[in-house]
C-alpha cells in the first residue's frame, strides 16, 4: 500500500489519520472472516505464541477456515451454562488469552455482557468477527476490510450512533481504497465517547495460509465419500 499517499488524504473539514494503537487486551471487532483470522494471528505472533486461543460460536456453523485452525478450546454458545463454562475456562487459562468469537449474523449470536465486560485489564483479547453484522458490545475498535462496501460500514457504525462521522469522508472512500488503505473506527485512548475514523494498512497484518494440507484434503475426501455412500 502507498502509505504515504494514504497519510496525505486530507478531508475537509476532517483529516483521516493513520491508526496506531496497541490491541492486546482490547475488545475488537473485525468485518470479514479472513481479515479476522489475520488479525488474530498477528496478535498471537506479538505474544510469541504464548497463552491460549479460544473459539466461540453460536448455533450457526463457523466457516471451514475458522474450524481448521488450531484452538486450545472450542465452545458453542447456546445458553447461560455455556457462558459460565466459557467464563471459567478463560479466567483460569494461562494468559494471555485470545478469544475469537464468530458471529454468523443469524440472530443467535448474542454476546453476554457478563462475559465481555469482565475481560478488561486481564490480558484477555476479544476478537469478534462476522461478514458484516456486529453484535452490540463496547468495542474498542472495529476494523473494516479493504474496499469494504460503504453500506456495510454505514450499517455497522450507525448501530453505534457514529454513522454521522462517515458523512464527512464519504466522497473520499474510493480514493482511500485506491491507495490500498482500509477504514477502522476506534475509541482507544479517545477523548470523545463516539470514537473516530482512521485508516490502516491491511497488508501490514500477518497473512494466513489458505492452502490445505494432505491430511486435511484426505479428511475432506473421506467426509465426501461417507456422505455419498450414505445417500445411496
Amino acid at each position: 500500500m502507498n502509505a504515504e499517499k494514504a497519510a496525505q488524504l486530507v478531508m475537509e473539514p476532517y483529516r483521516l489519520e493513520g491508526f496506531d494503537a496497541a490491541l492486546r487486551g482490547r475488545r475488537l471487532f473485525v468485518v470479514g472472516v479472513d481479515a479476522g483470522l489475520r488479525r488474530f494471528a498477528a496478535l498471537e505472533s506479538e505474544s510469541l505464541y504464548r497463552g491460549k486461543n479460544v473459539l466461540v460460536h453460536g448455533d450457526g456453523h463457523a466457516p471451514f477456515t475458522v474450524g481448521r485452525r488450531k484452538w486450545d478450546a472450542v465452545f458453542r454458545m447456546k445458553d447461560a451454562f455455556d457462558a459460565q463454562m466459557i467464563a471459567t475456562y478463560v479466567a483460569n487459562a494461562a494468559k494471555p488469552v485470545r478469544v475469537f468469537w464468530f458471529c454468523s449474523g443469524a440472530g443467535h449470536d448474542s454476546m453476554p455482557r457478563a462475559l465481555w465486560s469482565k475481560w478488561v485489564k486481564q490480558d484477555i483479547t476479544l476478537i469478534g468477527c462476522s461478514e458484516g453484522t456486529a453484535p452490540l458490545a463496547e468495542w474498542d475498535a472495529i476494523f473494516f476490510p479493504h474496499s469494504c462496501e460503504l453500506a456495510t460500514v454505514e450499517r455497522v457504525l450507525s448501530a453505534r450512533g457514529v454513522g454521522g462521522t462517515l458523512l464527512t469522508i464519504r466522497e473520499h472512500v474510493s480514493e482511500l481504497a485506491a491507495s490500498g488503505a482500509a477504514l477502522v473506527w476506534s475509541n482507544i485512548d479517545g477523548t470523545d465517547a463516539r470514537g473516530g475514523l482512521y485508516w490502516y494498512d491491511p497488508d501490514s497484518v500477518a497473512d494466513i495460509s489458505t492452502g490445505f494440507t494432505r491430511i486435511e484434503i484426505g479428511q475432506m475426501l473421506e467426509a465426501v465419500r461417507g456422505w455419498v455412500v450414505g445417500t445411496n
